[in-house]
């Protein structure tokens, strides 16, 4: 890759859940396990054509000469994560766009804004900008998923943000990607969860939340029907979609109405509630109340 280019992709990538690793396994245990992880987002970078340009405690930054190889680089990392089936999960945000290089860093708004995507990632999400995806060649756009326009940090106007979809479970339910020309909606409402005393608020601001029984969920429901990674709430072309990643399913009771999910998603309307793996009335401590906005 040549230090003279001024278009990149940038692309960084965060671990989850790494606090709660030094916590139950010691200082040195995690670092060796945290530093392996590193190593391997190290190795699938440089086999897609991307350099190392450096690393931040439990983040890496990288950059790659084009959109596709920055993608299919994101899609690896957490593929290589799932099938190693550790505690250690990862988000990722990237763009492409101009970059100054110096000292061996990388510097200016392209960088920024991977990193403020980042932040909007879920453990095991993929975040990059409509521009990023404008530039991928056509079999790479068929992973991607409009989430809609969000206010970001440092940014006067919204950004219209996507997802790679890279978890060939995920793509069967994937609904209608964007259309050339076709812009979403700036997105203006919100989504609140309530459960077992935690409230949790989605917006624009936060667009993506996980939900499940392992700790690093954006919401944790300590309930054995649940799985570890049960499912996922994102905001989508104005609306906020449950998307049921599970084994047993997700109930959700809706305007009177009870839907089962297994693999499946549904926009989320009014209030209601939902629970993870099983059938139950509103009251039990295990449902996830909602009021959307």
């Amino acid at each position: 890759m040549s230090s003279a280019s001024n278009s990149l992709a940038i692309l960084f990538a965060d671990i989850s859940g790494s606090t709660r690793l030094y916590e139950t396994l010691g200082d040195q245990a995690a670092l060796k396990q945290i530093g392996s992880c590193l190593g391997e987002l190290e190795r699938i970078t440089r086999r897609h054509a991307g350099e190392v340009v450096k690393t931040i405690g439990d983040e890496i930054l990288c950059a790659f000469p084009d959109a596709a190889s920055a993608v299919e680089a994101a899609m690896a990392m957490q593929q290589a994560l799932l099938d190693e089936s550790g505690p250690l999960h990862i988000r990722v945000g990237l763009h492409f766009g101009e970059v100054i290089r110096e000292g061996g860093d990388v510097f200016g708004d392209a960088v920024n804004l991977a990193a403020r995507l980042t932040v909007l990632a879920a453990a095991d999400q993929v975040i990059t900008s409509r521009a990023t995806a404008d530039n991928l060649p056509s079999h790479l756009r068929a992973n991607i998923r409009q989430l809609g326009q969000t206010m970001v940090k440092g940014k006067r106007d919204a950004v219209e943000i996507c997802e790679v979809v890279w978890n060939n479970d995920a793509e069967m339910t994937l609904m209608p990607t964007m259309l050339p020309g076709v812009a979403a909606r700036t997105v203006r409402i919100g989504i609140t969860l309530n459960h077992s005393g935690r409230k949790l608020t989605l917006s624009g601001q936060q667009p993506v939340a996980n939900v499940g029984r392992e700790k690093d969920n954006d919401l944790v429901v300590d309930d054995p029907m649940a799985s570890r990674r049960h499912a996922r709430i994102e905001l989508r072309n104005g609306k906020f979609v449950l998307v049921d990643q599970s084994t047993n399913g997700t109930y959700v009771v809706q305007g009177g109405k009870t839907f089962f999910l297994h693999r499946e998603e549904l926009p989320l309307a009014g209030s209601g509630y939902f629970t993870l793996g099983h059938k139950a009335p509103a009251n039990v401590p295990e449902a996830v109340h909602y009021s959307c906005e």
